[in-house]
């Protein structure tokens, strides 16, 4: 039937499908994109994180289009191309660039992450997005010097292969999460110059491979737990300008073999025998604000 038709009666039919084409090939690049922004962890969320934050010194002008990998985006880094085929988002290197606003939830996105870095923007505010806890390959969530406020969420507790956690120098409150105890790769603890409160967890004596424990200046309170005795590789303790309420280091510290400084203070009475058994302390603080 079409070889015996006209091409004046053929025209119509032409128009129509290459009307479908256009259209089948436009949606299918739409679909591509997609797929590709999907698979690097973009999608809409680059531009949800863009959005929530504030950038007077125009140090994230460049992130406007285009695949960040591919454009070479300020602060994102990528890995090589992976069995798939596509880059994906690694590092999120994002320090000391005079950043204002909050963190967005959708980092969460970010599933091959492993460096989130926000140190020293100062005026970063909002709370710690629990969505990160969903990023698994996480290993440095660095947030220092900042004005992040609120409590810790529990989710944040289950990166099994965070190897440092800081938040010190910022203004969280609220209590240290149990689920912390699932931070099983964390080396580096720093959550020192905040406002959080309540007891230490002694279920946090569990982290096996902790280095750093920096808690020093919050508003902890209660008796130190005497199980971190139990952390075979723990060097630094720092736990001074606190509100606790036990009047001596517990004699269990003793036995925490690798520790080269203890940093503490008391309202109380000091155990002057404890300091005499610790000889060995490289650097042993024990501060009596009484004194």
């Amino acid at each position: 039937m079409w070889k015996s038709m006209s091409e004046e009666e053929k025209a119509p039919y032409e128009v129509k499908s290459g009307q479908r084409k256009v259209e089948y090939e436009k949606q299918m690049k739409a679909y591509n994109k997609k797929q590709e922004n999907s698979a690097n962890g973009i999608g809409d969320d680059h531009e949800a994180i863009r959005r929530k934050l504030k950038d007077p010194r125009k140090n994230l002008r460049n992130w406007i289009k285009g695949d960040p990998c591919v454009s070479n985006w300020t602060g994102v880094i990528c890995t090589m191309p992976q069995p798939d085929g596509f880059l994906h988002i690694q590092e999120l290197r994002m320090l000391n660039l005079n950043l204002t606003g909050k963190l967005a939830p959708e980092l969460g996105q970010l599933s091959n992450l492993t460096v989130l870095n926000f140190m020293w923007n100062h005026n970063i505010t909002g709370s710690i997005p629990k969505e990160i806890g969903n990023i698994k390959s996480l290993k440095f969530l660095l947030l220092s010097g900042n004005q992040l406020s609120g409590p810790l969420a529990d989710e944040l507790g289950f990166l099994p292969n965070l190897l440092m956690f800081q938040v010190d120098l910022n203004q969280i409150t609220g209590s240290l999460p149990k689920s912390f105890v699932n931070l099983i790769s964390c080396r580096h603890f720093h959550m020192n110059n905040n406002s959080i409160s309540g007891q230490i967890p002694s279920e946090l004596s569990s982290m096996p491979a902790l280095i750093h424990f920096l808690l020093d200046n919050n508003n902890l309170m209660g008796n130190l737990p005497p199980e971190f005795s139990q952390m075979p590789k723990l060097r630094i303790l720092q736990l001074d300008n606190n509100n606790f309420g036990g009047t001596e280091i517990p004699a269990s510290y003793g036995n925490i073999s690798n520790l080269v400084k203890l940093s503490a203070s008391f309202p109380f009475s000091i155990d002057y025998q404890f300091i005499q058994r610790e000889k060995g302390y490289k650097y042993l603080f024990l501060i009596d604000r009484f004194m």
